[in-house]
């Protein structure tokens, strides 16, 4: 699949245009960042000052539609069809049973792999064990095809956590991408409704969720006792796992070198923010404040990249958003769900990438940010923003 070169927008202190940039010629955006045609995002250069984020009409119908389909009140004319690119586990929260693992180690304190299975060319599945969860993780990874040491890539899974057979490995050629570049990249398939995050306390639905441990901690230091790895890291993350990816990185003790969020909801502590988080984990039957507390609590702060800019300066940072309108965008996963579910939770999501890039502009953090004017949250759009964003990603990752 191929698309039109994005005219893409790098905001930088003092930086140029990016190369990739429409020239002069062509129509500047409109007020809202929308590109004026041809389903190309937007880019910036100098910083701008942040206007208040207001929760427009537009915002607050995508607010309370994404929050009404999310948690099921509002169902779907047409049920999803197992195998479609949409997204359907963002808003429906389908799932199955866990893959099955390895059994549990001797040793039941330390991160190791306990078993490899090849699964196709250079894609394998590996069984991780996580102490922090008592559990092994089944994690996809796609190896480099050179022995040496390679930057190590996080690409996270939907709201499903890939337990529902939806995400990276099941919809996309993620694995042709990334076959010319040196990168081992990890999937973990597991966390569904859990915002990728530390939880306070177990739920008794969702149980305990350590994932931010897991992922800044125990699968790094498993993966480096099996495959050469140097000291380079970076994070992505799609819809639910879009948000965590950045705060993965503004949070961690380790430097990620590139960090980004595609069609996700990277503001978690606002009113809207709040809302999303709690109706995603609902959805699951969790209860969110088992994860951050009540909405007093600092934890939600904590959690919100939106509220620590600050903190990712010196990561190459990426955004990539859509209006929520099925377009070409979306080819060939055009269809009712792409309507009647997708668009709604790509206008959520638009709306709290815009406040994210709004935040880091006040805070004069460099950061890209492709807005299309036209996707679904398909993973047709899903995959061109991951392809988009590999100019950001894979220099700063020396991949």
């Amino acid at each position: 699949m191929t698309w039109p070169r994005p005219v893409s927008q790098n905001q930088g202190m003092g930086g140029g245009v990016d190369a990739h940039a429409a020239d002069s010629s062509r129509a500047a955006p409109g007020p809202d960042g929308a590109s004026p045609g041809g389903g190309r995002p937007y880019s910036e250069s100098v910083p701008r000052r942040r206007h208040p984020a207001r929760l427009s009409r537009t915002g607050l119908a995508a607010a309370v539609t994404s929050a009404l389909v999310m948690t099921g009140v509002l169902h779907p004319a047409a049920a999803a069809v197992p195998g479609t690119g949409v997204d359907t586990s963002t808003a429906l929260g389908f799932t199955t049973s866990p893959r099955p693992t390895a059994p549990p180690p001797a040793d039941r304190e330390t991160p190791q792999i306990l078993r490899v299975q090849p699964v196709e060319g250079r894609k394998v599945l590996a069984d991780v064990w996580s102490p922090a969860m008592d559990k092994a993780v089944p994690t996809f990874l796609l190896l480099p095809a050179s022995p040496s040491p390679a930057p190590l890539l996080l690409l996270l899974n939907g709201v499903g956590g890939g337990e529902d057979h939806v995400g990276w490995a099941y919809h996309t050629d993620y694995q042709d991408f990334f076959a010319d570049k040196h990168v081992l990249v990890a999937s973990p398939e597991g966390g569904r409704f859990s915002l990728y995050t530390d939880w306070q306390r177990p739920d008794p639905v969702l149980g305990v969720n350590r994932w931010q441990t897991f992922l800044d901690h125990e699968l790094p230091l498993a993966l480096a006792g099996g495959y050469a790895l140097n000291n380079t890291r970076g994070v992505i993350g799609v819809s639910m796992s879009g948000g965590p990816a950045l705060a993965l990185a503004a949070t961690s003790p380790h430097h990620y070198a590139a960090a980004a969020s595609l069609s996700g909801m990277p503001e978690v502590s606002t009113p809207f923010g709040r809302a999303a988080m709690t109706a995603m984990v609902a959805r699951g039957g969790g209860n969110v404040h088992n994860a951050w507390g009540g909405h007093d609590d600092p934890a939600w702060l904590v959690n919100d990249p939106s509220w620590n800019v600050e903190r990712l300066r010196g990561t190459a940072v990426y955004l990539a958003s859509a209006p929520g309108n099925p377009g070409p965008n979306d080819q060939p996963d055009l269809g009712s769900a792409t309507f009647v579910i997708g668009a709604p939770t790509e206008l959520a999501s638009d709306l709290g990438t815009r406040h994210m890039a709004a935040a880091l502009r006040a805070g004069g953090i460099p950061f890209t940010y492709d807005r299309y004017d036209n996707g679904a949250h398909t993973f047709a759009l899903f995959e061109r923003e991951l392809r988009d964003s590999w100019r950001v990603v894979g220099p700063a990752l020396g991949a």
